[in-house]
Formats: structure tokens, sequence, C-alpha cells
């Protein structure tokens, strides 16, 4: 069983890769299932289960007599992580990190508006522990730098306390994940990010609702800026 699910895994990550890379273009018809099972070594039954995968993430449908065709790329799962990490140069895809950061405009400023009125003393508490942890790591620790930064944008969402909000958390912890590390990766920027990162906080402490979601926009204003999307 275990072989079997290794093999399923990767046979869905390969796919996966090769669609979000352009191999497979949308439109595109995807190899008879004979021709993939040679060439990945693979079963139908293997193969089929695969393809549900892409399916049900909306990259591929598959059609009686038609074969397996690669879905129009609005329709791809952009916020399923899983998508997301088979993406071979996620920051050399323009469309898909100006979405990510217009999806984050939308979203965060009314977060940290609604953190800013509804925080409670233990959110406030995460939200400046992932704050001390980013200045921690900073200039030299990249990874750990990405993972509070994550950790701040998650806690100011979980404050906000609001249901819907909180249950997008997942779903945006894909958008968050793609565009923080992209816009982390320009080391040189990261203590400007940090000092808007503090006016974030502070505003959300001072229950300053109009500042929280005015400097939550500045701090997306420096990540469109860091990729060249303004």
């Amino acid at each position: 069983m275990g072989g079997n699910s290794r093999l399923h895994d990767s046979l869905v990550n390969i796919l996966g890769q090769r669609i979000l890379g352009g191999s497979y273009k949308p439109g595109d018809v995807l190899p008879r299932e004979d021709e993939l099972c040679a060439e990945f070594g693979v079963s139908r039954t293997t193969l089929r289960e695969a393809v549900k995968v892409l399916s049900a993430k909306g990259l591929i449908e598959a059609r009686r007599r038609l074969g397996v065709r690669v879905r129009p790329r609005e329709d791809w799962s952009f916020l399923d992580p899983a998508v997301l990490s088979w993406h071979p140069d996620i920051q050399a895809d323009a469309e898909l990190m100006s979405g990510l950061i217009e999806a984050r405009r939308i979203i965060e400023p009314a977060a940290a508006e609604l953190a800013a009125r509804r925080a409670t003393g233990a959110d406030l508490a995460a939200i400046e522990s992932a704050f001390k942890a980013m200045q921690a790591s900073v200039p030299d620790h990249f990874d750990a730098y990405c993972r509070a930064d994550l950790a701040f944008h998650r806690a100011i969402n979980i404050a906000s306390h609001n249901v819907v909000l909180r249950g997008m958390a997942g779903l945006m912890e894909a958008a968050l994940s793609a565009s923080v590390t992209v816009t982390n990766s320009f080391m040189e920027r990261q203590a400007r990010a940090l000092s808007v990162h503090e006016r974030v906080f502070e505003a959300i402490r001072m229950r300053d609702t109009a500042g929280a979601r005015t400097a939550m926009a500045r701090l997306l204003d420096l990540a469109a800026e860091d990729l060249h999307l303004t």
C-alpha cells in the first residue's frame, strides 16, 4: 500500500508540475492512458486516481472519448497549497503574483481593521510574538523570518474574530506563503518592511481601526513594489 501511495503522490506531483510549468498548456490533451502508464511505470488504476486528484483541483477534466484535457488557467485552484507548490518558478509568473497580491489587498486590510476592534489579550500576544520573531531573525535567518511573517499575518486574521475570515485562514495561507516568501527574498528591504509590520501591530494594539487598515495597505504596497507590480 505504501509503495502504491508513493507512486500515486509522485505521479500527481509530476503531472501538476508539467501543467503549472506549461509543458501541458490549457486546452492541451494529455497523452493517452497507455502512454502515460508506460512512461511512469504505473497501473491504469494509479493513473486514474492521479487524474481524479488533479481534476478536483481544477487543473484537468476527463471526458469520455475526448481524453484528459487541461482546463483554462482561471479554473485552477491557486489557493490550494499543493497547486502552488507545483509551480516551477512562481516569481516569474507575473499574472499569478499580481493576483495573489490583489487578493491580499482585498482581505488583509479589512482583517487588520477588525483585529484592531476585536483582538483579545491572547490575540495581541500572538501577533506580538510573531513580530518579535521577525525582529530576531533579521538579517541572517531568512527561513525563520518567512515563518514568523506568515505567523504574523495568520494571527491578525484569527484576531479579526470573523468566522468567515477565520475559515479562510487555511486558504489564504497558500497565497501568503507564495507572496511572502518571494517578497522577503529582497533581504535588503526587510528592515523597511519590519517597521511597517510594527506600525500594523501598534495600530491594532491601540485599537486604531483606520490606522491598522492603512498600515496593512502600506505593507502590501511594499510587497507590490518589490515585485514591480505597481
